[in-house]
């Protein structure tokens, strides 16, 4: 650490001892994770790239602070947690993380206060954040996230979510496992990946839009009580055996919450359900979307609770492929007709005229 301070020839022996403990700056270099950073600013870097961080959602969504994250010390941090750290608290204007291509291995949180953030990645393919905790080791289902977001109006492009527990034997308790958690309103998300096995993805209150997304898993991989719309997505199943792709957790008709697949993919492989009944009024619906042999015949599961089946909004409309076959569905499943299906099948299903800033 000597080299970092220029030679000072007033000191004397009795004061070496003071002297050369007076390491705050590099001290505080290390709590903020911006070490390599700091040498480069101070040294130069010859392989950083600046034009990495020229993102045109600046101009886009009108962002007031550009933060950037790598780990080759090219950025000004090298954790997405210290970046999210750094988002002024209730900002009034956007702020913008730009991700460099790599994998984050750590567990974020983006609270209340972190309103009007930006992720942005360089491609689902290239940028993840990834964590590995279940329902055993977080205390529970809803805290076994990698990414948390529960700010309002948060936004993520071409980034991946992923939790990295293993695949779940059937013997196996609370081996749950989520990926990402969005409990705040008015979130959008565009191409982005989420990865995991049992309860990938948590849309667990508000309204939220993915678009051109990829969300892989086995059982209720898309699960929890927002009102949500997916739209072009493709929704891939690792089921090895049986599986589900939603449950909804609608509990009454005063709530205005449930999931719309709309011009989606169902690939994969296993023997699975389009969607269970987590909650009495559980709501989910499947929109021109294009199905895989993978689908069960029945299509859908009351979660062995047959008095829901008269309250459930379990429904499909002008679908296509080998799974989508409604001659077998369970009675309780609806056909839609083209009314029937219209309050689903657009951005006005999330209310997204108010708040999407994409149109």
């Amino acid at each position: 650490m000597i080299p970092f301070y220029t030679k000072n020839s007033n000191i004397t022996t009795s004061s070496i001892s003071s002297q050369i403990f007076k390491i705050t700056p590099i001290k505080s270099v290390f709590d903020q994770s911006e070490f390599f950073p700091f040498i480069n600013r101070l040294f130069g870097h010859r392989n950083c790239d600046a034009t990495k961080w020229k993102s045109p959602l600046i101009e886009k969504y009108g962002v007031a602070i550009t933060l950037t994250v790598d780990q080759k010390g090219c950025g000004k941090f090298n954790s997405v947690q210290k970046a999210v750290d750094a988002v002024p608290d209730n900002a009034l204007k956007p702020t913008l993380i730009i991700l460099d291509a790599g994998t984050y291995r750590e567990k974020v949180n983006v609270e209340k206060t972190k309103s009007n953030l930006i992720i942005q990645g360089q491609g689902y393919g290239n940028t993840f954040i990834v964590w590995g905790d279940t329902a055993k080791t977080s205390n529970g289902t809803f805290y076994s996230y990698s990414v948390g977001v529960f700010a309002k109006n948060f936004i993520a492009h071409d980034v991946s979510f992923k939790n990295t527990a293993p695949y779940p034997s059937p013997s196996t308790r609370d081996a749950q496992a989520v990926a990402l958690r969005i409990a705040g309103d008015q979130a959008a998300f565009y191409s982005c990946g989420f990865y995991g096995f049992q309860d990938t993805l948590l849309a667990d209150a508000g309204r939220h839009y993915f678009k051109n997304c990829f969300i892989e898993g086995t059982t209720d991989f898309i699960f929890g009580n927002g009102r949500s719309l997916f739209e072009n997505c493709t929704i891939n199943s690792v089921a090895i055996g049986s599986g589900a792709v939603a449950a909804q957790k609608r509990e009454s008709l005063q709530e205005k919450t449930g999931f719309s697949f709309l011009n989606c993919k169902i690939v994969g492989k296993g023997n699975i359900f389009l969607g269970r009944a987590w909650g009495a009024y559980s709501t989910t619906v499947y929109i021109k979307t294009t199905m895989d042999a993978i689908i069960a015949p029945e299509g859908w599961n009351d979660m062995g609770n047959s008095t829901r089946d008269q309250l459930l909004f379990f429904g499909e409309y002008a679908c296509s492929g080998l799974g989508a076959n409604f001659n077998g569905r369970v009675k309780y499943a609806r056909q839609l007709s083209a009314t029937d299906a219209a309050p689903y099948m657009s951005i006005a299903y999330i209310d997204g005229k108010e708040w999407l800033r994409e149109l």
